[in-house]
């Protein structure tokens, strides 16, 4: 989440769709780090976590994506929360919409994304790490990924992500796509075309955006 004024207000959002939402995506970096070790859960947004799991016990279906700030899920959150942990891009049926969804920091090009990227998906780094006490790792984890972030909001870098996931978007619609939702960049947008609809829904740090799809359409909200 960031921030206790973020999470206050994810948390709120989760109570709101309570009895409500039949499915919930979220699209990767719910946590500025997340790393489940053997015998120790990460206290880290801990109201967040049990309101995932209220939400879940009523009946929504939660599927969480990884990002690039939250990798290593290894059983924990599907089992403590009920949730489905999702991979990478996955192609979903949704309210008769064919839906692609990815957090989209594969489409990053820049070398400090990539070499990031790269550094928290290496089975050895995560093993490497899991040696570290948890106090240790998390703290440094929690300052790289930061600057990680920090480093996404340079209006150039950010621009250059933005103008590759909408060439994306275009591409997958053309594909046969009905919507695709991406996150990452940080920037909310929503953009129609003929065949299709591409969304970015960009964060809870700043913007608390979200995309929706409800009768069987797509759009971009803000709580």
């Amino acid at each position: 989440m960031g921030s206790p004024v973020a999470e206050k207000r994810f948390t709120d959002f989760l109570l709101s769709i309570k009895g409500k939402a039949q499915g919930l995506y979220i699209l990767g970096d719910l946590f500025e780090f997340w790393f489940e070790y053997r015998r120790v859960v990460p206290k880290i947004e801990f109201e967040v976590l049990g309101r995932m799991r209220d939400l879940s016990e009523s009946g929504t279906k939660i599927f969480l994506f990884r990002g690039n700030h939250d990798i290593w899920f290894k059983g924990w959150l599907e089992k403590g929360l009920k949730v489905e942990a999702l991979y990478d891009e996955q192609e979903m049926m949704i309210d008769g919409l064919r839906v692609y969804l990815a957090h989209g920091d594969a489409l990053d090009r820049g070398f400090v994304p990539r070499i990031f990227r790269s550094l928290m998906r290496c089975s050895i780094n995560g093993f490497l790490f899991s040696w570290l006490h948890p106090d240790i790792g998390i703290g440094l984890a929690r300052r790289i990924a930061v600057r990680s972030r920090q480093g996404m909001e340079k209006q150039g870098a950010a621009l250059k992500v933005q103008a590759a996931m909408l060439q994306f978007a275009r591409e997958k619609i053309a594909a046969g796509c009905d919507v695709v939702m991406l996150g990452h960049s940080h920037i909310p947008e929503i953009r129609n075309f003929d065949a299709g609809v591409y969304i970015n829904i960009g964060d809870w740090l700043k913007n608390f955006t979200y995309g929706m799809i409800s009768n069987g359409k797509a759009t971009l909200e803000r709580f």
